[in-house]
């Protein structure tokens, strides 16, 4: 009997662990990171980057070589779209699911759907973007996930605390 009513705390008490690693994203929280994912590819379409570059989480510089290296990489990669003559048609963002800890910060994952034309070619990315906050904050700030297509330890790299056993959405792309 002694032994069985330890089995159930310890299961209790595990099942309470989970649950400070991964919980539900507040209707709140999905209105403002929808709002502020639509604005950041307005901006993108539109080729503004500042935008782009404050809601920029900051854990890329690292990988990049610095806040500078980053926003020259990314003007030349959004001036090299436009020249080739980029046009969007659809982006669909889907939900977050779970929000999880990651030291003093939590992530979520938005699935996004796009369909864009590059020189006269149809494709549809299916991806995501992560976004991620400070604990007891509302401002959020974003990374691009196509960037896990090719190397999901990247994840780990920008994020080192964040629990190995996170469900990633969908993230590769096809030609229509």
């Amino acid at each position: 009997m002694v032994k069985a009513i330890q089995k159930i705390l310890i299961l209790g008490t595990l099942l309470c662990s989970i649950n400070l690693f991964a919980s539900e994203v507040s209707k709140v929280d999905i209105e403002k990171i929808h709002k502020d994912i639509d604005s950041m590819y307005a901006a993108f379409e539109s080729g503004d980057i500042a935008l782009l570059l404050n809601n920029t989480h900051s854990s890329i510089y690292k990988l990049i070589g610095g806040k500078a290296n980053y926003e020259n990489m990314t003007t030349s990669a959004i001036e090299g779209l436009m020249e080739q003559g980029i046009i969007f048609h659809d982006a669909t963002l889907g939900k977050p699911q779970k929000l999880y800890l990651a030291g003093d910060e939590e992530v979520c994952f938005v699935p996004r759907v796009s369909v864009m034309e590059i020189n006269g070619q149809k494709m549809k990315s299916t991806g995501f973007l992560i976004a991620i906050r400070k604990k007891n904050s509302s401002q959020w700030k974003y990374l691009d996930g196509s960037g896990l297509r090719k190397d999901q330890g990247l994840l780990w790299k920008l994020l080192p605390n964040l629990s190995r056993d996170v469900e990633l959405p969908a993230n590769y792309i096809e030609k229509l």
